[in-house]
């Protein structure tokens, strides 16, 4: 197991040096943004039984969830690069899941921009990730063994804790209210799972 992970590793390692150094160009900007998670929405109906023991739960099936969290990140923008990517953002976020056990994760990917107007546009986030949740085992043993083929659980990465590689991203919707700064409404849109939202601000160098 351990040496799958390494494996793993090493393959996200040479992604990320493959899309960040193949760009020739000098970067022109940099950026930085901040954001609060505030809410995750299931569209999968799952089990109705655990949905309804969510702590955090807005209406009484659990469809609607408060998860508070944070997330920050940096980026790149390129004057050109690979498959027309914008930029390249690292970002970090933590917080509580619906079971309001802690999760985070970690992600490194490309985003392409689509401006709407002067003030407005769409960004679009595609890449590697790495999320991880305490294990619900904690809290929903009997109950979470339909999730056992998606998440991973070992006690040699991440001891106590469920954890998922994966190609990840969200959309953006972002508007211009002052030189340099945007403030933004991001999505998660896991579809067939649930929709994470989240309310942040991005300052450009």
């Amino acid at each position: 197991m351990l040496r799958y992970q390494i494996k793993k590793l090493l393959g996200i390692t040479l992604y990320l040096t493959v899309f960040q150094y193949s760009n020739a160009a000098l970067v022109f900007a940099d950026s930085i943004g901040a954001s609060f998670i505030l809410l995750s929405v299931h569209t999968n109906p799952g089990i109705l039984a655990l949905r309804e023991q969510y702590p955090r739960k807005i209406d009484a099936e659990g469809k609607y969830v408060f998860t508070p969290g944070v997330e920050g990140y940096y980026q790149e923008q390129f004057a050109s690069s690979p498959l027309k990517m914008d930029s390249m953002r690292f970002a970090i976020g933590a917080g509580y899941d619906c079971a309001d056990l802690k999760f985070g994760y970690m992600h490194w990917g490309g985003r392409w921009v689509f401006p709407w107007t002067d003030q407005l546009l769409l960004d679009v986030g595609l890449g590697p990730s790495l999320i991880f949740r305490e294990s619900w085992k904690k809290r929903f043993a009997e109950l979470v063994a339909d999730e056992e083929g998606f998440w991973v659980e070992s006690d040699e990465f991440i001891p106590g804790y469920q954890y998922k590689w994966l190609i990840g991203g969200n959309l953006e919707l972002q508007y211009k209210f002052a030189t340099n700064w945007h403030a933004y409404w991001a999505l998660v849109p896991a579809i067939n799972i649930l929709l994470i939202n989240s309310m942040g601000v991005k300052y450009s160098f």
